[in-house]
């Protein structure tokens, strides 16, 4: 037998908190703006965005339709979908519109429970905003695979990109192609100067979180680019739990998680 039905006290709005009269459009963790902070063309459609929630036919009218019915999709989805939105905005690479933080080691995708932390919406929800926001044809998303000694393939984290259709339905085409001409040429001069002066490949995801990288070389020469990938997502795990850690107990601590065995598989 299940559990006993028992009732939910709702104290105004949905049970997932939301208050159809004061939708919540804002990030838990806001992006970082002006100098040091994202760009601009990327703030100003975040701020764009917000007008879908009060006219969505008019204004995203595919996000609209996502499930398939003539209704006006409901307004906790919309509330979701715009937050969802705008924490992927947060960590969008220009040159590429990929969701993440690229590195010397390749790029960094995240997880939609990390991005979802952003938002402060549940892991559910924020696959279902996900799932509309990618039936709207707003991001895309691919699942690569990497192929194991035995000949078997293991799923890696899913590439998640945004549209540069999204930026045009508000205007912003011409600025985004002008911004990612500019965000190239810079990714190819950071690249170019790696090169020359010999610099070693370190993961900047955690620069862009705490504000300063530790001049020690990495502890460990780890050679395996999945172990340092799921370490670093791990890293990004615990600043989230752990704003005040340092890059190095923050790498020291996601090193200890991943070689300790779970014992729930063992």
């Amino acid at each position: 037998m299940g559990r006993p039905y028992a009732p939910r006290e709702n104290l105004g709005g949905n049970f997932c908190g939301h208050d159809p009269q004061n939708p919540r459009l804002t990030l838990e963790k806001p992006a970082k703006t002006g100098k040091g902070g994202i760009p601009f063309v990327l703030t100003r459609l975040m701020a764009l965005l917000k007008s879908y929630y009060d006219k969505p036919r008019q204004i995203i009218p595919s996000l609209d339709l996502a499930n398939g019915s003539n209704r006006q999709q409901r307004s906790e989805r919309r509330e979701a979908c715009l937050l969802l939105l705008m924490a992927s905005l947060k960590y969008t690479d220009l040159a590429s519109l990929r969701v993440g933080i690229p590195t010397p080691d390749g790029f960094l995708s995240l997880t939609v429970d990390y991005i979802g932390k952003q938002t402060g919406m549940n892991l559910k929800r924020a696959e279902r905003a996900l799932g509309d926001l990618k039936a709207a044809g707003l991001v895309t998303i691919t699942q690569p695979r990497k192929r194991l000694p035995d000949g078997s393939w293991k799923g890696l984290a899913a590439v998640k990109a945004v549209s540069r259709h999204l930026f045009s339905l508000f205007g912003l085409g011409g600025m985004l192609k002008r911004e990612r001409t500019k965000a190239s040429k810079r990714l190819a001069k950071k690249s170019k100067n790696q090169e020359t002066t010999g610099q070693p490949k370190m993961i900047l995801a955690l620069k862009a979180l705490t504000g300063k990288l530790s001049n020690k070389p990495n502890r460990k020469p780890k050679g395996d680019l999945e172990y340092r990938r799921r370490r670093d997502v791990k890293a990004l795990e615990l600043k989230q739990a752990h704003p005040h850690w340092t890059r190095d107990r923050l790498i020291e601590e996601a090193e200890r998680m991943l070689l300790t065995p779970d014992p729930c598989h063992g």
